[in-house]
């Protein structure tokens, strides 16, 4: 039997490519408040966000900017800072992917007082606050969540508090290394952090030095093995003994600090 001749309407028909998410649809999917919302609710946020691209070094903003609503990083890297009058910066903590921060200002209706610069090239949303004001005065679910997400961030800002004045550089750099592995907890990732070491000593307010000195101390006792821009968390109860941090939290503060 003759094979059909090309051009002929009988050859077989190529595989379709399958369309990739959309980066934002992504993030979106493993957050509980927004897939709690009923559908029609949820296709109103997600058309109502704006979406933010940051070069690396480029702020969000600036301390004494005004509120936009909420932000939500959809991928790579921001840190959250304060400066002092003699120009010194205090690392206050690192938002990384699923990460949802600047709530507190954005009820207080007030200027920020402090900055979020991005570490890595990064995309954030901002949850405008017409949308959120309409979201906490009509849906429970997401009044509870965002009740939940202020006393997780009071919660953290006293452990970060008594870590800048008690604790020794090892536990607050695994105290960084746990906030990027609860941020990163709905990921299909194995324990796999996409978080550089240097990325680790910005946000901790140390030097790279003594940041690789702590995490090599970390990996020698088989807490985690360091690789190219990114680490593999080995013993998850004894990243978190290390950091002297009592459990894991219920919900994934994904951008409280270290």
């Amino acid at each position: 039997m003759r094979a059909p001749a090309a051009g002929t309407g009988h050859e077989p028909a190529s595989p379709k490519r399958r369309a990739k998410p959309d980066p934002v649809d992504r993030m979106l999917a493993v957050v509980p408040w927004y897939n709690g919302l009923p559908r029609l609710e949820r296709d109103m946020v997600r058309a109502e966000l704006r979406v933010v691209s940051l070069r690396a070094g480029e702020r969000l903003f600036r301390e004494g900017s005004k509120s936009l609503g909420w932000y939500g990083v959809v991928d790579g890297l921001v840190k959250w800072s304060s400066r002092g009058s003699d120009g010194r910066s205090l690392s206050l903590a690192g938002f990384s992917t699923g990460s949802w921060f600047g709530e507190a200002t954005m009820i207080r209706r007030e200027p920020f007082e402090y900055e979020v610069v991005a570490l890595r090239p990064s995309q954030v949303v901002i949850l405008p606050r017409d949308t959120c004001e309409r979201l906490w005065n009509n849906n429970i679910a997401f009044t509870k969540a965002l009740m939940t997400h202020l006393a997780q961030r009071v919660n953290w800002l006293m452990a970060s508090y008594t870590g800048n004045v008690l604790l020794d550089v090892d536990t607050t750099v695994a105290r960084a290394v746990a906030a990027q592995l609860n941020a990163e907890q709905h990921s299909d990732n194995n324990g796999r952090l996409k978080i550089s070491q240097e990325e680790i000593a910005s946000l901790c307010g140390v030097s790279r030095q003594r940041c690789n000195a702590a995490l090599t101390r970390l990996a020698r006792l088989g807490v985690l093995q360091t690789h190219y821009r990114g680490m593999t968390i080995l013993d998850r109860e004894g990243l978190y003994r290390h950091a002297k941090l009592n459990r894991e939290p219920a919900d994934h503060p994904a951008d409280m600090p270290a």
